[in-house]
């Protein structure tokens, strides 16, 4: 079984494509990724905190079980295969799923607060942070979050204005200058990918 080599955190608002980064490092590097997913870890609806209309707030740091989150990064880095219950986002149609994740050389850490977390940050050997026009995010969510994971138009546009805008701006653009790099992506990555996996390259060699 392979060790981590280089872990590589990306970040970044809502819709700016961290999946897709990570479908391509994926295909660039084969058989060496493991992914560590910051949304495997949220709490139950009855742990989350409301706003003053009553309406839970997933876009905080606190919505996540840290504890749980810690324990498995931590044994992954061990070299064990940790398991993740996968999120559901909401979804009734969604089959409850389990992933094994196992240590590869390549361990990419993605989520919304990769930076917030100091335990996260302090292991990052490099971090990338996804940029992208507000409007194009809204689009993408709107079409993500109707289409996947049950949500109303309506419903995603209150947690846009309520609860992913303010969020963002307190604890995930405050990490957008301390990035190792910063990748723009509205209608596609811009030329920064390159020397993303030009850096993972000369580490995994």
């Amino acid at each position: 079984m392979e060790k981590v080599k280089f872990i590589v955190g990306i970040t970044g608002g809502s819709g700016v494509g961290k999946t897709t980064l990570i479908e391509g490092l994926r295909d660039e590097f084969k058989g060496h990724v493991s992914t560590f997913s910051l949304d495997n870890y949220y709490l139950p609806k009855e742990q989350q905190e409301k706003d003053d209309n009553g309406v839970i707030n997933f876009d905080l740091p606190t919505a996540l079980d840290v504890k749980a989150m810690q324990k498995d990064f931590d044994s992954l880095l061990r070299g064990n295969v940790i398991k993740q219950s996968v999120y559901n986002f909401n979804n009734p149609h969604f089959k409850e799923e389990y992933l094994e994740i196992a240590p590869r050389s390549l361990l990419i850490v993605e989520g919304l607060f990769v930076m917030h977390y100091e335990f996260l940050r302090a292991a990052l050997n490099y971090s990338v942070y996804l940029s992208v026009d507000p409007e194009i995010q809204l689009e993408r969510r709107l079409i993500r979050d109707v289409n996947e994971r049950n949500y109303s138009k309506d419903d995603v546009i209150y947690q846009w204005e309520n609860h992913v805008l303010p969020s963002y701006e307190s604890y995930v653009r405050p990490y957008k200058q301390q990035a190792d790099l910063i990748i723009t992506n509205n209608e596609s990555f811009d030329e920064n990918i390159h020397i993303l996996t030009s850096v993972i390259h000369q580490n995994l060699d």
